[in-house]
């Protein structure tokens, strides 16, 4: 095969690594390295030939599981495949492995990651009040599905890989609608945190048309950036306008230190995990380390963050399930009955033998 691939541990233990706070206890037989879709094809049509099972890694910022090789196999690092295949007005091509070109919504932690890596196992971030989960943003998934034929999603059917983790193929180029606007952006401090949620619905009762919204705490501002009290950043796009607060220009500029910025700077010690919330929503909840991103979903997105283990497993014990549970090795847990349908269905016509990170999808 012409797809480089390596056994040294090193490599082995580094294509395992994420966000995830269990260290790994498995790690795959090897990593490839493709630069190009033929060389993902011809792995493909080998590991399938071969029974071995395969898992896409794209910038290793996840938090779930989606890099634990259950059953080894290779991993494959998309990082290589990293060009802009074309580009218009309206919207950009760009291989899985490429980072964010003018992204209507992208993770906080943007710089490090990779489109497809976001595309397969994120979902909500910046822009979602306005734009929704990354996988509305994407209107052409070209992927090599369990088959080992290139194949092209388009419309509703860009969910079958859509947080799916690479369990219904190896996603290799995304089509995107980009952003074109400008974004401003303003903050408004409150007293208390009942002061906070009462104006932040009443934004979000009367559609104000906003390009992002997120509160945040005091104790997530000392970890950051921001004011030592509660805190309110509305981003609008520059044909909008937003009369109340101060200019939040630098906070905005610093948005990759919001939440999940703050903890991959305190990965080694920091735990968290995180809710999705009806409104309206009960000021008690919101305590310590929070962030909370508001979403076109109606639910409110809390992160919760601890320095401490048991302090963690307070709140999950408070709480119960997460709907967006981080944690669990199954996408079933963070996706909707339809969408996860959409998957469950085209995993079983054609990955029978479940070669395409098994074990992570529950039928």
């Amino acid at each position: 095969m012409k797809v480089i691939l390596s056994s040294k541990l090193e490599d082995r233990i580094k294509a395992v690594k994420s966000l995830d706070k269990d260290v790994p206890s498995l790690l795959p037989d090897a990593v490839a390295y493709p630069k190009n879709e033929d060389e993902i094809l011809e792995l493909v049509e080998h590991c399938i030939e071969e029974h071995i099972p395969l898992i896409p890694k794209g910038g290793g910022m996840s938090s779930a599981k989606g890099l634990l090789p259950l059953k080894g196999g290779i991993i494959i690092d998309m990082t290589s495949m990293n060009r802009k295949i074309e580009e218009d007005d309206n919207t950009i091509t760009l291989e899985a492995g490429s980072h964010f070109h003018n992204p209507r919504v992208y993770p906080t932690l943007w710089k490090y990651s990779t489109v497809g890596g976001n595309f397969c196992g994120g979902s909500w971030g910046i822009g979602s009040y306005k734009y929704g989960p990354n996988w509305d943003q994407v209107i052409e998934v070209t992927m090599v599905n369990p088959r080992g034929k290139l194949v092209k999603l388009r419309g509703g059917d860009t969910k079958i890989a859509a947080h799916a983790e690479g369990t219904t193929g190896i996603v290799t180029r995304l089509r995107m609608l980009k952003l074109n606007k400008e974004i401003h952006a303003k903050m408004i401090v409150f007293n208390s945190v009942s002061e906070a949620i009462q104006y932040s619905e009443k934004i979000y009762e009367n559609n104000y048309p906003l390009y992002h919204m997120v509160l945040r705490s005091p104790e997530i501002a000392k970890l950051s950036i921001g004011p030592d009290k509660w805190h309110l950043i509305v981003a609008y796009e520059e044909d909008e306008e937003f009369k109340d607060g101060v200019d939040a220009s630098q906070i905005w500029e610093n948005r990759d230190k919001f939440f999940a910025g703050v903890f991959y700077e305190n990965f080694s010690k920091a735990y968290y995990t995180t809710y999705h919330f009806d409104f309206p929503l009960d000021p008690k909840i919101l305590k310590g380390i929070t962030e909370v991103e508001f979403a076109n979903d109606n639910k409110a997105h809390v992160d919760f963050m601890t320095f401490s283990k048991e302090e963690l497993d307070n709140i999950k014990k408070s709480f119960g399930k997460s709907s967006f549970d981080v944690e669990d090795i199954y996408i079933n847990s963070r996706l909707s009955k339809e969408h996860i349908r959409k998957i469950i269905q085209y995993k079983k016509m054609y990955d029978k033998e479940d070669l395409f990170n098994p074990g992570k999808l529950q039928f």
